[in-house]
């Protein structure tokens, strides 16, 4: 492992000891999942790609900044329920939002594509990902799946099988006592008149492993209801102190015109809380949906997001970066994931 990788890591967590309580078993299950590929690197490390996304494409970093994800990667899209109980697709992670170059979003997307097992071109993946931006870009609108979107809703709903199966999962977890602040913030979250409440720390994600991540469930009216509540930490990008980065305010962003919010996705100062259940869940390539046609959505709620900026700009601005720039950005950035993947391993 290079003195370098070793200390930015290093650092990382000597930071988030600092400002929380670290779950010290699920940061080892994080080192070893950092191990298995470099697309499970990516996921674990934002704030590595934080710190090293200036020296390998600086000259994309002097575009207009706009709201932003800040973590998108394939994985970071599922499905939730609306005030209006529509089916809902989009990111559902906002852990690392700020407002950032509009590029940020759709280098790390792309990265994350050319991370996988068996990639595809990166010249698809970002004729994709540019052309769903493109249109979203134009007329932002989300991504409702009762009426529109059939290949997305296909894949969405879950079979009667994995409805059982997820509460069996979550049933199974051993009981424990949360933080005394997220048990309250637990507990307002659920349903008025609630019953039989029991808390469990849970195992989720790779990104957010060290923090403490609790599920409160309970029985209401009739069935199963489920809440989680996990520590939240500023920005990758704030931490990393990238230039132009500015924190923003993560329900707002979720809750942005062109998007249907969760009604549940909730934030504190100190917490990020969010209804579970079956059908709030990722969607995936394969089966039903092709990775290219799941690329032009992913582009397409990207843009969603970046359209609280000044949309109109940030059309002009994509007309006078250079050709190629996507898929050459996001093959460097690959490359470095991968270059650091080999050294921790």
């Amino acid at each position: 492992m290079t003195a370098t990788l070793q200390q930015s890591v290093a650092a990382n967590e000597a930071w988030m000891r600092g400002l929380l309580h670290v779950v010290e078993p699920d940061l080892a299950a994080k080192h070893a999942a950092m191990a298995k590929s470099p697309f499970a690197f990516l996921r674990a490390t934002c704030f590595r790609f934080a710190e090293t996304l200036p020296a390998l494409v600086p000259e994309l970093l002097r575009a207009t900044a706009v709201p932003s994800v800040g973590d998108a990667h394939l994985e970071n899209f599922g499905t939730w329920r609306d005030n209006e109980g529509r089916l809902i697709w989009g990111v559902n992670d906002l852990d690392e939002a700020a407002l950032l170059p509009w590029p940020v979003d759709l280098l790390r997307l792309a990265a994350s594509a050319l991370l996988t097992e068996t990639p595809p071109r990166a010249r698809d993946v970002a004729e994709a990902l540019l052309q769903g931006h493109a249109v979203r870009l134009a007329a932002p609108r989300p991504f409702v799946l009762d009426a529109e979107n059939a290949l997305l809703r296909e894949a969405a709903n879950p079979t009667p099988k994995e409805r059982v199966r997820f509460w069996e999962k979550l049933h199974a977890l051993e009981p424990a006592e949360p933080p005394r602040d997220m048990a309250a913030e637990l507990r307002k979250s659920l349903p008025e008149s609630s019953r039989t409440i029991t808390f469990a720390p849970r195992v989720a994600g790779l990104g957010s492993l060290g923090r403490p991540r609790f599920v409160a469930m309970a029985e209401w009216r009739g069935g199963p209801v489920a809440r989680e509540a996990k520590a939240r930490l500023p920005s990758a990008y704030i931490y990393a102190r990238m230039a132009g980065a500015a924190a923003l305010d993560p329900v707002a962003l979720a809750a942005s015109p062109a998007r249907a919010p969760d009604p549940w996705f909730r934030a504190t100062p100190g917490l990020v809380l969010r209804r579970l259940a079956p059908d709030s869940r990722k969607i995936e390539a394969g089966g039903a949906v092709r990775l290219t046609d799941l690329l032009l959505a992913m582009g397409g709620e990207l843009a969603n997001i970046h359209a609280q900026g000044d949309g109109a700009a940030l059309l002009e601005q994509k007309q006078v970066l250079p050709d190629g720039w996507l898929h050459d950005g996001a093959r460097r950035l690959a490359d470095a994931v991968r270059a650091d993947h080999a050294a921790w391993r």
